[in-house]
């Protein structure tokens, strides 16, 4: 099937045969990231072990104190080495902030005109983490570690769009113009446009770089499609932060439709008035002050 936009014609069969093979040949994660997940999981692990794993990758190091030492965290003073900021945000902080800058430093290239808004993009990375995990202290607390994990599922939600700006700009670029103009939601733009969406690619991605089960599903669910029932409530968690942070101005582009939140989702989490100020108040201060990890994470 042909597809034309503008004066740029996008063969779909062939253009799914080349991103499919792309994400089959996808790289894997830096073997000193892989060495730190794994560490992470060994209750065994210290903290001065931790430090002297991330500390082999300077740039990685260098980011994660960076923003460590942002004002999200409100720490009382600047932490210098990687086993303080263990010793005082815990492992599973540290492991994430390493997974979210590690995986999303993969897909860095640059956008051409009328492709991914990168600003934009990063901007509404960093909204839905803060939404997410702000929804999760109200919605999840029978989970000790929901909040972090929902960061960080917010933060690479869609890390499957960066991964096809990347690598396939021009067609993304034909994805964008035949949303703007159709004023269709992304999802159905690259469907029609590449014959799979942002979500398929962004959980063949984490399933590749083996990230845990219901981190998979955050990323790869959040438009609820083929979500399983096992963890269907943290893909729920992700659409309602996706959703909320296009309506308090952290669009992902302009030029597509803003998603519609899922009823069963409104309902699964069943906020009165005052619960949804709250959650969008706590949002946008809470982006404010993670408002430099923008610019750290796109620094390569």
């Amino acid at each position: 099937m042909l597809t034309e936009t503008r004066s740029v014609r996008v063969d779909r069969s062939a253009c799914l045969h080349a991103i499919e093979k792309r994400l089959t040949d996808l790289p894997p994660l830096p073997a000193v990231v892989v060495q730190i997940m794994r560490s992470i999981n060994n209750p065994s692990t210290s903290a001065e072990e931790l430090n002297n794993l991330i500390r082999m990758d300077q740039g990685l190091a260098s980011k994660v104190l960076r923003i460590v030492n942002s004002a999200y965290y409100g720490l009382p003073k600047k932490v210098s080495t990687i086993t303080q900021a263990v010793m005082i945000l815990g492992f599973n902080t540290v492991r994430n902030l390493v997974m979210g800058v590690s995986a999303l430093n993969a897909f860095s290239g640059k956008s051409i005109p009328y492709g991914l808004y990168r600003e934009k993009f990063w901007e509404h990375s960093v909204a839905v983490a803060v939404t997410a995990q702000t929804i999760a202290k109200k919605r999840m607390l029978q989970m000790k570690s929901a909040a972090e994990e929902a960061f960080i599922g917010g933060l690479l939600h869609d890390i499957g769009t960066l991964f096809l700006d990347c690598y396939f700009p021009v067609q993304y670029a034909v994805v964008m113009a035949y949303a703007d103009k159709e004023e269709k939601h992304c999802c159905v733009a690259e469907q029609l446009i590449l014959g799979l969406d942002h979500a398929y690619v962004g959980r063949n991605i984490a399933e590749k770089w083996c990230f845990p089960p219901h981190l998979v599903t955050m990323i790869g669910s959040h438009h609820l499609a083929n979500v399983s029932q096992e963890f269907k409530e943290w893909a729920w968690l992700i659409h309602a932060a996706d959703c909320i942070a296009w309506e308090i101005g952290y669009a992902a582009t302009p030029h597509a439709l803003a998603p519609e939140m899922n009823p069963k989702v409104n309902e699964w989490l069943g906020f009165n008035d005052e619960t949804w100020e709250w959650v969008y108040e706590t949002s946008k201060n809470q982006f404010k002050a993670l408002a430099s990890m923008i610019q750290i994470m796109k620094e390569r």
